[in-house]
């Protein structure tokens, strides 16, 4: 009945939360998109971290070439491309449902924004600002959230969540919130039968966040896991190598079992951003 791709993750390794998703009616494709961390631990991309990007992107490049729809919920380089891995001709004739360029967005989004979207309205994408606005294929509805903070605070901008329903089905994809979930997010996810969720970046507390901060996400999303059938947490988790000890805290508090993207697909999680130390450690080959 519908198809559920995780293309991209943090825990498939890269930076992205990259997903396809296909109904009877329409093919959807979310932030396609990946990047690298320039730094991490003081040191650039390891060469596997290198591969696995080229590999990541083919990947995105192929399934947004049979995607009739494509979502941009905000301007981060890990959920747009500005045409420098993915051609934006393979946007041509596609639906381009995006984040408002103009309102609720931050100085450094708004100039990408800007710059993206003169560029694929020259080759032919058909672009819809999304906010807060629903779309409707076949018997496919699209309903994009009001514009919700990138994390605790506005420095970052704002991101979009996305909600896909197909005859009692739906699928919730949050972008970059963090799990800084508040009554409306929460009340947009809950109900879902699949979340995609990017749960806080824990190897950032104690700097950018704050222990109190990730302790409530966490807390979110124990209750958010109840509210749902099935919970994916990824992205900005995932760069921290002890993530599982969070998954254990939900679940002790939920009684709820949540999974990576990775798993979702079946798979071993594969976290080289946060493993670069290692990698470097067992390899002495150059970054290319």
């Amino acid at each position: 009945m519908l198809e559920i791709k995780p293309l991209a993750f943090d825990s498939l390794g890269v930076r992205s939360m990259a997903t396809f998703i296909s109904t009877p009616d329409v093919n959807i494709i979310i932030d396609p998109s990946a990047s690298l961390a320039p730094l991490r631990y003081g040191l650039p991309p390891h060469e596997l971290e290198v591969k696995e990007l080229h590999n990541s992107i083919e990947v995105i490049k192929n399934y947004i070439s049979f995607s009739d729809v494509v979502v941009i919920t905000h301007y981060h380089y890990d959920h747009h491309d500005p045409g420098k891995l993915i051609p934006l001709e393979l946007l041509t004739s596609k639906d381009l449902l995006v984040k408002d360029p103009d309102n609720m967005i931050n100085v450094s989004q708004r100039i990408r924004a800007s710059k993206f979207l003169r560029s694929v309205k020259e080759v032919g994408a058909n672009i819809k600002i999304a906010d807060s606005r629903e779309f409707k294929y076949g018997k496919t509805l699209i309903t994009v959230s009001r514009p919700q903070q990138h994390g605790n605070n506005d420095k970052l901008g704002y991101v979009l969540m996305v909600l896909i329903r197909y005859e009692g089905y739906s699928i919730i994809f949050t972008s970059d919130i963090e799990g800084f979930l508040n009554d409306y997010s929460m009340k947009f996810i809950e109900g879902a039968d699949v979340a995609i969720v990017d749960g806080p970046p824990t190897y950032l507390i104690n700097n950018a966040y704050s222990e109190d901060e990730i302790r409530s996400c966490v807390e979110n999303l124990a209750i958010l896991s109840k509210k749902v059938s099935k919970l994916v947490i990824d992205h900005h988790m995932l760069r921290d190598l002890n993530y599982r000890n969070v998954f254990n805290i939900i679940k002790d508090l939920s009684g709820v079992n949540v999974i990576t993207a990775a798993e979702f697909l079946g798979l071993e999680p594969n976290l080289l951003e946060a493993r670069r130390r290692e990698l470097y450690r067992r390899s002495s080959l150059p970054t290319t």
